[in-house]
């Protein structure tokens, strides 16, 4: 077939013809022989018995007479004719009566056999004779005997050999005059095609100046003249497509270079590996990043060339079924890299997986940078809240005097009646706008920690409806002031919630706060319905609403609708961040929805918690707390000089502290020292013997904690009360007798000092966490006359509810299970730190 394929047409044509004409004449001679074989044959058949019935005719009386020699001549001039070998005549006894065989008849003719009735016809091979067709033919129905014709049958095969071979000359020569008239045919068709040919393949070499002559005014001339056509505008097409491919690749190769040096020159380290795992692309960032050196790794398995952390991320996102995977992973040379993969995919015609591509960014500076903002915070947690107890306090303690002894003497004049009065709204812009300042530092400090990841979450088990109970209550002063009903609409048989209950409380309050804030109108419903697997809690009011393009945005820090400079509500722009941040902490989502001068409703969701059934019966049972007065009397310290008013050393590295505690001691009757260092303090305590050491905690040199534990060790001053001032919100283990968190309430500060010195009681409520046992409650009575109530850490909350005001004795051990900031800034509520037991406790 492959030859036949590689002919020329004239080739193949030739072949078909003599293929098909060679058929033709071989079935033709075959058929022609063999009707003329037959022919022959029966021709000498009817000729063998026309002599037959002749001579059986002829000799029937000759026969009844027993007169053989007419017989025989009879017989013998038959043999004159073509074909005829032999005749012989039996009588009915079968003897040869005559017969035409020289000199004798063969043996084997005597034994045939006859039919009386009808002639018989056999194929007979003799001796000398050949091939033999005998004709028998009985005389008088075999009463007379039987006369046996023998024909020729190899002069038919003779006759017939010859008319094949001469038949077969004809038809060769037939064949030649065709294959003559063919060749001539052939060749006026195949020459304008071999032409078609030749100037196609010049065509397929791009050679669009050739030319073909063919002028056989035909199909084929018409043929070639539309391939000229066609050349001309294939030309024009070939010019056109080869500029355009030439500017193409041009393109093509400049954009290659822009990729790759994009690649080269990423800060980011880059890698591409292929869905069987090797790596194809590597940049010289990621190099670096591993110290690779210059080697050629494209082909390496991924596996093979980076570290188990990289080696995992390809693994995931080189077979395309995962989404986009971060890790925190280890570079050379004690670095840190933050490493982002993605499946390549492609989606056109069918989904075809590419590999994936990491990319890797060195965070090592960043990591610093964190830390550093860290310490940042811990450093302005001091540095801002140190001067804003100072401006808060000296504001209150002017306010205080100028109202006890300026303002009394000069309202009597009418010349100044005006300028007292704008004295006294100055006075309270100062005090509230200095503690709308300090709500600002702890918001900003809080963001600041969650953002960090410094703030410590308390998770437990929470019941919704408790903290929506709890928010209400928080809020009662604020709406009620303002005339607004704030009602509460909550499932019953809402599940629990797992989180931070302080922080969820947290939340509800700043929603509430800001719809107290938007609306005058009543009510503003908080609802907590079930939603799935979420408890979901909303706040809506009936307000100016918010637009939809700042539903968004006002999430965002420090970002308030309204105007920035005509009605921006008062406000840090921190609380829905802060939502926000506690809210994602606990795996929901927070949102708004709103129609501009209808109101707005503000969403959070939780997931529900799953718990045992026995744990929720702790959650829910509803704890007594245990009333007890306590009737041990407190320890005193004697003075050296009895009638001499008590000595607080007041120990801190800034002086305006120094100065704003000094006012206030010194305003109470109290004598006051400062010190400026630890060194100074240790010396001074151990000269002076004060009655009460009043100290911050972070001090250059030597810091509070230090000097605490010097004072203890040292037996002079070990029994002097040390009352720790802390702007550590998260500082519960202060290691003093008590800690307060500033910026601090003059009224609460001069409360605790005077319990400290035992000048008087102070009629007030004490809710103390933990039990009774703890050796430093003794004394209690003198501090909370009123009650003193024992209560476990859980139950806090309730209390707050119930309209609790007093202080709140934290034991240090159960500090860490408390948001004891949020805590501290509730209204006429105290937190103080219980110390560690160190066997030298006293009765406070």
């Amino acid at each position: 077939m492959a030859k036949i394929r590689g002919m020329s047409i004239f080739k193949k044509m030739g072949l078909l013809a003599f293929a098909l004409f060679g058929a033709i004449s071989i079935l033709t001679s075959i058929l022609t022989a063999y009707i003329l074989y037959d022919r022959m044959t029966k021709e000498y058949i009817s000729k063998g018995s026309a002599i037959a019935k002749s001579i059986a005719g002829a000799s029937q009386e000759i026969l009844l007479n027993r007169d053989a020699a007419t017989v025989q001549a009879m017989i013998d001039q038959y043999l004159e004719i073509e074909g005829v070998a032999y005749v012989f005549v039996m009588d009915a006894d079968r003897f040869v009566v005559s017969h035409t065989f020289v000199p004798q008849m063969p043996p084997r003719l005597t034994m045939l056999h006859e039919f009386k009735q009808e002639q018989r016809i056999d194929e007979l091979e003799i001796e000398s004779y050949g091939r033999i067709i005998d004709i028998c033919e009985p005389i008088l129905a075999g009463v007379a005997g039987y006369v046996h014709v023998g024909m020729d049958k190899e002069l038919i095969e003779e006759y017939f050999w010859s008319v094949v071979l001469k038949m077969q000359v004809l038809m060769i020569a037939i064949f030649w005059v065709c294959v003559g008239t063919l060749y001539v045919v052939t060749r006026r068709i195949s020459r304008p095609l071999a032409q078609l040919t030749e100037y196609a393949e010049k065509l397929a070499a791009h050679d669009f100046s050739a030319t073909i002559e063919i002028r056989t005014k035909d199909e084929v001339d018409m043929l070639g003249r539309t391939m000229e056509s066609m050349a001309k505008e294939l030309s024009t097409l070939f010019t056109d497509m080869e500029s355009e491919v030439s500017k193409a690749t041009g393109d093509l190769r400049e954009h290659m270079v822009y990729l790759s040096a994009i690649i080269d020159n990423l800060a980011d380290g880059l890698v591409v590996v292929s869905p069987s795992g090797s790596v194809t692309v590597i940049n010289p960032a990621m190099r670096e990043f591993f110290d690779l050196g210059d080697k050629d790794y494209r082909g390496f398995a991924a596996t093979d060339v980076f570290p188990t952390e990289v080696s995992e991320l390809t693994t995931a996102i080189r077979i395309c079924d995962s989404d986009t995977r971060s890790a925190e992973i280890p570079l050379s040379r004690g670095r840190t890299g933050k490493a982002v993969g993605s499946s390549i995919c492609i989606e056109e015609p069918a989904r075809q997986c590419l590999g994936g591509v990491v990319l890797i960014r060195d965070i090592t500076r960043e990591k610093e940078l964190d830390q550093l903002k860290t310490d940042f915070i811990a450093t302005v947690s001091h540095e801002l809240r140190t001067p804003m107890t100072s401006v808060l306090g000296f504001a209150k303690i002017i306010r205080k005097k100028l109202e006890q002894a300026v303002f009394p003497t000069l309202i009597e004049k009418s010349d100044v009646e005006k300028a007292v009065i704008q004295v006294q709204e100055n006075m309270e812009i100062i005090v509230s706008e200095a503690e709308r300042l300090t709500e600002l530092i702890n918001d900003v400090l809080d963001i600041a920690r969650m953002e960090a990841g410094e703030i410590q979450w308390r998770d437990q088990v929470v019941f919704m409806p408790d903290v929506i109970r709890q928010s209400l209550d928080s809020t009662r002063g604020i709406w009620s002031v303002k005339g607004v009903e704030v009602v509460a609409d909550v499932e019953s048989g809402l599940p629990p919630v797992r989180g931070d209950r302080g922080r969820l409380v947290q939340v509800l309050i700043n929603l509430i706060s800001n719809s107290i804030k938007f609306t005058n109108e009543s009510p503003i419903i908080c609802r907590a319905r079930r939603d799935g697997h979420f408890v979901l809690v909303s706040v809506s009011d009936h307000g100016v609403g918010i637009d939809h393009d700042d539903l968004e945005s006002i999430f965002d820090k420090f970002r308030q609708v309204g105007d920035t400079l005509t009605d921006k509500p008062a406000g840090t722009g921190l609380g829905l961040p802060i939502c926000r941040q506690i809210v994602e902490y606990h795996g929901g989502l927070i949102w708004a929805e709103s129609e501009p001068g209808k109101g707005s409703t503000f969403f959070f969701s939780i997931p529900a918690a799953r718990i045992r059934t026995a744990d929720t019966s702790v959650f829910e049972e509803d704890y007594k707390c245990v009333l007890s007065e306590s009737d041990s009397t407190m320890l005193v310290r004697e003075a050296t000089d009895p009638d001499a008013a008590p000595l607080i050393l007041v120990v801190g590295d800034d002086p305006t502290l120094g100065l704003f505690l000094k006012d206030v001691f010194t305003g109470q009757g109290l004598r006051v020292a400062v010190a400026g260092n630890g060194e100074e303090a240790m010396e001074m305590a151990s000269a002076l013997l004060p009655n009460l050491i009043a100290m911050d905690l972070m001090m250059p040199g030597m810091d509070g904690h230090t000097i605490i534990k010097c004072l203890y060790k040292n037996s002079v001053t070990n029994q002097i009360p040390i009352l720790v001032l802390s702007a550590l919100t998260d500082t519960v283990s202060s290691g003093g007798d008590i800690a307060l968190t500033r910026p601090v309430d003059d009224v609460r500060l001069i409360e605790v000092v005077r319990a400290l010195l035992l000048e008087k009681d102070i009629r007030g409520s004490c809710l103390i966490l933990g039990n009774s046992d703890r050796p430093v409650y003794k004394g209690l009575s003198v501090l909370c006359p009123e009650s003193i109530t024992f209560c476990p850490i859980d139950d806090i909350w309730k209390h707050i509810e119930k309209g609790f005001r007093g202080i709140v004795f934290i034991p240090v051990e159960l500090g860490e299970q408390l948001d004891i900031s949020l805590l501290s800034r509730l209204p006429d509520v105290s937190v103080v730190i219980l110390p560690v037991l160190t066997g030298r406790e006293k009765s406070i």
